[in-house]
Order: C-alpha cells, then structure tokens, then sequence
C-alpha cells in the first residue's frame, strides 16, 4: 500500500532544518549593511574621490555589496562556531551525536498530517543520503509504521538502519524488534522474526534483550510445530 499523498509542500527551513533560520539571518545582517553603507560609500565617493555617474555608482554598488556579502560570511561563520559549541556543551562533545528533535516533523504529527510527516523524513534521508543519520531513518520507518502508511516501507527503512555502521547497540536492540513486530504481524514473514531474534541472542548474548529474545523465539518455533501439526483441511 502507498502512503498518501500531502498537500504540504517543503519550505527552505524544511529543507536546511535549523541551519536554514541561521543562513536568513546571516542574508538578513548582509541586506542591512548594504543599506546603512550606500549613503557612506556614496559620499566618500562623490565628496572626497570625485567620483560620478556609472563610476560613482559602480564604485558604491561594488562596496556596498561586497561589505555585505562579508558580513554574511561572517555571520555564517560565526553561527556555525556557536552550534559547534552548543553541541560540545550540551551533547558531552563533539562524540556525541546532537539529538535532533524534528520539530517540524513534530508538528504535522500533531495535525495529523502524517503523510506529511513521512514526506519530511524522507527528504531529509535523500539530503543526507551519503552520510546517513540512523536516528532520522528509524524515526521516519517509526511515522510509516504506527500509523500505518506504509509497513512494507517502515520495514525496509529498519533495515537500511541496520546496515549502517554508525548504529548505537540501544537502536540496534530497538530496529531489531520493531522488525519482528512487523513480520509476526502484517507482514506475515514470521520466518524473519525468528532471523531477528537469533541476531539478537548472537549479538548480546548475556543481555536481558537475549534473555527476552530466547523466550519468543521458543514461542515462535513452538507455534510452527503446533501449526505443522494441525491437519491439513481437505
């Protein structure tokens, strides 16, 4: 089954996520100080070089915008030091991954704009295709799955994350079994459930995951044999 389609249509925030609001401001900053200098480089300019006509305005154009374009550099730099340092301090170091929260993503769940949602996520895996964020690919299979746009969808998105080699063993426990989920339910593939699980036991053997793992996966094959052993209709 195909997600619905949304009506929503990205914005440039959508698209550069908090980066974005830093880069309008950085072009916000440029476009006031083209302004404010005009005036100045006209009179230094006119009064005290002698400049005029298409000279006197290529000049004042020329400087005025090239202090702007400086100034947003500048501002962009700076922005970037300071969500450098923002992370450093909040998140424990440059180490530990910024825990994006997806605000707008957020916000089109509360509309119940789920399509919407998934869409949001998708493009944000197609922004980052060649470094690919594990937390942005489960939480967009998450939207596909508890809402039930797209299970066939939401599975393979959990397993994209589990290929990836930047994925924490606590996401790893939690795709693993967000993929069981789906194949004992409406998926139908509970022979995939039983991978999941045994990749669970393999990996943390003496964790309580295994532990947990262990008893469905006896539940399971216990299933297969009662159900091998019902005889066939005829």
């Amino acid at each position: 089954m195909k997600p619905r389609r949304s009506s929503y249509k990205l914005t440039f925030l959508d698209r550069h996520g908090p980066a974005g609001m830093l880069r309008v401001k950085a072009m916000g900053y440029g476009a006031a100080v083209v302004a404010l200098t005009f005036p100045m480089f006209t009179a230094l300019f006119d009064n005290m070089l002698g400049f005029s006509g298409l000279g006197l305005l290529a000049a004042v154009l020329g400087s005025s915008v090239g202090m702007g374009v400086f100034t947003t550099v500048v501002s962009l730099k700076t922005g970037d030091a300071a969500g450098e340092a923002a992370k450093y301090f909040t998140a424990g170091g440059s180490s530990t991954p910024y825990e994006e929260q997806f605000s707008q993503e957020q916000a089109l769940i509360m509309k119940r704009d789920y399509a919407g949602a998934a869409a949001c996520f998708e493009h944000r895996i197609q922004l980052n295709k060649d470094q690919p964020d594990p937390r942005v690919i489960i939480a967009g299979a998450d939207v596909y799955r508890e809402y039930k746009l797209d299970d066939a969808r939401a599975a393979e998105l959990y397993r994209m994350a589990q290929r990836l080699p930047t994925l924490t063993p606590g996401q790893d426990v939690y795709v693993a079994n967000k993929l069981a989920d789906l194949y004992l339910g409406p998926l139908k593939q509970p022979g995939k459930a039983l991978v999941e699980f045994r990749r669970l036991i393999e990996r943390y053997p003496n964790s309580k995951t295994a532990q947990q793992a262990r008893i469905a996966l006896a539940n399971l094959k216990q299933d297969f044999v009662q159900d091998s052993a019902r005889p066939t209709a005829t």
